[in-house]
């Protein structure tokens, strides 16, 4: 089966989509949602509304292969004047007076820093075969505390159906759902020769983490944390790794 990243339709599915989940007052806790970072500084509703915007685009073109990007752009497809994503971005010590670009990578992890979106208690799957099936079942990751929230397959007889009670989609749902559950983790469980692209769908949606289960060697790109896990070794310990790290990059 072959994992196909959509970069169709416009960006306005995504300023419509954007919804925030996070604790806006510092508390940053919630009993399902996992463990959320605090919001950093005094922001406004408006300009966390604006970074949500900006992430969002950010993260389309990061998934369309785009490593950097201008103002310019950034005003236009948000349709937030450039004047005001330059106080934003300035203000906040992301870009300097006078640049005229921004790296995508960078920027979209101070915007989430800012917005809180650290949760690792919770994760996506891609690949609901056998090896995935185990791992939604709970049957290895019941060592650990990590809970499984959404899983994906491009296999039409297995889209809409159940595995325990995790229904199972199609991949182009990754993206608009990463966007509103803030999830940081994404694991994969795909059959060989898939990973790569999978690893690629998943940096893209704005995973901070990836837990590659197969035999296959994935590079998501700079700042994406990368445990690769094989048959026989301890799950707990590599989960532990996993939130180490995702922890070490959030005070950083």
């Amino acid at each position: 089966m072959e994992y196909n990243s959509s970069d169709s339709g416009n960006f306005s599915l995504h300023k419509r989509e954007f919804v925030s989940t996070a604790s806006f007052s510092g508390s940053g806790t919630g009993e399902t949602a996992g463990v959320f970072y605090p919001v950093t500084g005094d922001v406004e509703i408006s300009g966390l509304r604006r970074y949500g915007l900006y992430l969002s685009y950010l993260r389309l073109m990061r998934l369309r292969g785009r490593t950097d990007l201008s103002v310019e752009s950034i005003a236009s497809e948000t349709g937030i004047h450039q004047n005001q994503v330059e106080e934003d971005l300035i203000g906040h010590g992301f870009m300097l007076a006078g640049q005229k670009a921004v790296h995508i990578s960078s920027l979209m992890l101070a915007l989430e820093k800012i917005l809180g979106y650290y949760n690792e208690t919770e994760s996506f799957l891609v690949g609901a075969g056998k090896l995935g099936t185990s791992l939604l079942l709970k049957e290895n990751l019941g060592q650990t505390s990590l809970k499984i929230v959404a899983a994906f397959d491009t296999d039409y007889r297995k889209i809409g159906s159940l595995i325990g009670s995790i229904r199972v989609m199609s991949p182009e749902k990754i993206i608009p759902l990463a966007a509103r559950m803030h999830v940081s983790l994404g694991i994969i469980a795909t059959p060989a020769g898939e990973a790569s692209h999978v690893a690629d769908l998943l940096a893209g949606a704005g995973m901070k983490a990836i837990w590659n289960f197969t035999a296959d060697n994935i590079d998501p790109g700079p700042g994406i944390i990368v445990e690769q896990t094989r048959p026989g070794q301890d799950i707990a310990a590599a989960y532990e790794r996993i939130i180490h790290r995702l922890r070490s990059q959030a005070v950083h």
